[in-house]
């Protein structure tokens, strides 16, 4: 009779190695679609709540396609929107380009008579030159118009995939994690779906409120075209710290070019302070730090390294891996705190001590 071969098994390591070189492989084949996937697969988990419910009456490939198609038109509608606005109003952009160029090909004096040193035709060189590398940039884009086509489907369904099947696969993880580390992934978890909520969320409420802010405040400075203004305001509060402050430096400089200080005093001293200081500086920060549970400086930190260091992806990463190395922290912090005490054991109560009674 034929002795049976023993099986064997491969060491614990061994499936590890080959599990995270299966991770590493694919991540480096995907790298360019990382930064989409990451913005979808954050903006799915915000949208959580929502399937959730509607999963309870339609079921979850049906809510997750009914989602995923509002967030399309939610898009393509502010998309379409946005650009309608913007060429509406582009020869009143051309007049304010060319206001500012006269302006800077004319003379340039001080207030004592003499000419400063500022060579006029540098300083507009130099001005179409900076328009000349944004028509570069421009026509580029349309050269990337297919990347970006497939960059789209790839955002939708990576959308709809994290909607049908994400929280069921994270709980499906959760319950396999042993117990010791199912507390703290779970933490991490919260304070992670916290900060992209406050992101998303906190985003939008601010541009809406930067879009109300604004119409007053355009209508009150007198050049006309307010929806166009508060619109572009609006969008480019979604560029944290940066859009609106160069949307009202243009505007500041075409009332400088045209002569209206009243205009110019307006946009220093009202323009800047509401329309860009207050929803940047103070209400972003303020709502994000309540929601995630972070100091407002850590969310500022997150902002700019996150969009200095990884580009716009890092608008999303960037106070994210923050929160969580915070988060990670709080668990060393808290893990210490319970092995000290298991340690040093419970702390024995101590009875107060009863007065002497006077000697008789």
């Amino acid at each position: 009779m034929a002795s049976a071969v023993p099986s064997t098994t491969l060491p614990t390591w061994t499936f590890w190695v080959i599990v995270f070189a299966v991770f590493a492989a694919t991540a480096v084949v995907f790298w360019p679609l990382v930064g989409i996937s990451v913005l979808a697969a954050s903006v799915g988990v915000v949208l959580f709540p929502l399937q959730r419910r509607l999963s309870r009456r339609l079921g979850p490939v049906v809510a997750a396609v009914l989602l995923t198609i509002v967030v399309g038109v939610a898009l393509v509608g502010a998309a379409a929107f946005t650009i309608g606005v913007l060429v509406q109003n582009l020869d009143f952009i051309i007049e304010m380009v060319r206001a500012i160029f006269s302006a800077a090909a004319g003379p340039i004096v001080d207030p004592s008579g003499g000419t400063l040193p500022i060579d006029p035709a540098r300083v507009t060189e130099a001005l179409q030159a900076e328009l000349g590398a944004f028509s570069d940039f421009l026509s580029s884009l349309v050269g990337e118009l297919p990347i970006v086509g497939l960059e789209t489907i790839v955002f939708f369904l990576v959308l709809y995939l994290t909607l049908e099947q994400g929280e069921a696969t994270g709980v499906r993880l959760g319950d396999a994690l042993p117990p010791h580390v199912r507390r703290p992934v779970e933490r991490l978890w919260k304070m992670a779906v916290d900060v992209m909520y406050s992101i998303f969320v906190v985003h939008f409420a601010t541009a809406f409120v930067t879009f109300l802010i604004a119409i007053p405040f355009f209508w009150f400075l007198g050049y006309g075209h307010v929806l166009f203004f508060a619109v572009l305001s609006g969008v480019f509060q979604l560029v944290p710290f940066l859009g609106q402050t160069v949307i009202l430096i243009v505007i500041g400089g075409y009332a400088l070019a045209i002569g209206d200080l009243r205009g110019l005093l307006l946009v220093i001293f009202i323009g800047y302070p509401f329309v860009a200081a207050l929803p940047d500086w103070i209400m972003r920060p303020l709502l994000m730090g309540a929601q995630a549970k972070l100091h407002p400086v850590v969310m500022f930190i997150g902002f700019f390294g996150g969009i200095t260091l990884i580009g716009l992806t890092g608008l999303i990463l960037g106070p994210l891996l923050l929160a969580l190395a915070v988060g990670a922290y709080g668990i060393v912090v808290d893990e210490l705190e319970l092995r000290r005490r298991a340690v040093d054991g419970p702390p024995v109560p101590v009875e107060p001590a009863t007065p002497e009674e006077p000697a008789t």
